[in-house]
């Protein structure tokens, strides 16, 4: 009885916010073109909100009108040959959530080419839906998990903390790194499980909505928040911003610390690269 709760929560948030579900209130906001304002839900219309309200926060490193920069990169994948200059150029003009307008029932877009994704935060949204319901069903303990975002309520079991493990992207020498955490959220930001491919190189999914292009020097990007959208959300910003303003960032949000995985030079991708760790001020107290 408190797991249906959760899960109706997730299946709600998908059936809103996926790009992949033609009714769903992005993709109708998407199909309706410049000037068109669109009735969104309650929720839709929070993620929305709390969107802009990250992309300010991040100097726009978060920034979920990117959908229009996915989906050039999406066909240069397809056509195996990089975006040039002017196309990039050219995309960005629909990019930023300062074209977005939003009002108490309606979102519409103010630039031709615009569109949203909101999976850089809805998953986390949906996690904090699923982790509330299960709590009000009755949960003491109990742990969400949806694609590497995860959210705890309380412990596992009295006075023993949930045990996290956050992965390393190339698996070299280093001991696998664990994080204990209650009543807290963790999300990871990662290039090793999505990615595109043009010209025999690999790129990240992860793209600079302020460049138009695919972040190169954070392969790992973690966050602890409160809840688990903020960590959603600053942790492709941080994946974005790189290890120095990253930092200075998080450092300066209370209750929310991070761990980057930075590449130290130029080189090649892969399983053995070298990579050193950045810390937030307060991160190392979650390591086991």
């Amino acid at each position: 009885k408190m797991i249906a709760p959760a899960v109706r929560q997730v299946r709600r948030v998908e059936a809103l916010m996926s790009t992949y579900l033609p009714q769903s209130d992005v993709s109708r906001l998407n199909a309706a073109g410049v000037g068109r304002p669109v009735e969104l839900s309650v929720l839709t219309l929070r993620v929305l909100r709390e969107s802009v309200r990250f992309s300010g926060l991040t100097g726009g490193a978060f920034d979920v009108t990117y959908a229009p920069l996915r989906s050039l990169w999406r066909r240069a994948q397809r056509e195996d040959a990089l975006p040039q200059e002017e196309e990039i150029r050219e995309v960005l003009r629909a990019v930023g959530c300062d074209r977005l307008v939003l009002s108490q029932r309606t979102a519409t877009f103010s630039v031709e080419g615009m569109a949203v994704d909101l999976g850089g935060i809805a998953k986390g949204f949906a996690v904090d839906l699923a982790a509330e319901a299960m709590a009000e069903a009755g949960a003491r303990s109990a742990l969400v998990d949806i694609g590497g975002d995860v959210r705890a309520v309380g412990g596992r079991d009295e006075g023993e903390k949930w045990r996290v493990e956050i992965r390393d992207p190339r698996r070299g020498d280093r001991r696998p790194i664990f994080l204990r955490v209650a009543d807290l959220a963790v999300a990871t930001s990662g290039d090793y499980a999505r990615y595109f491919v043009v010209r025999g190189r690999r790129f990240s999914h992860i793209l600079d909505p302020r460049t138009g292009r695919p972040v190169r020097d954070v392969p790992s990007a973690t966050v602890v928040a409160p809840e688990a959208m903020t960590a959603d959300a600053l942790a492709t910003a941080v994946s974005v911003l790189g290890p120095q303003d990253a930092l200075e960032l998080i450092n300066s949000l209370q209750g929310v610390e991070c761990m980057i995985m930075a590449r130290t030079g130029r080189q090649e991708e892969g399983e053995g690269e070298e990579l050193r760790l950045y810390f937030s001020e307060g991160f190392e107290g979650f390591v086991e």
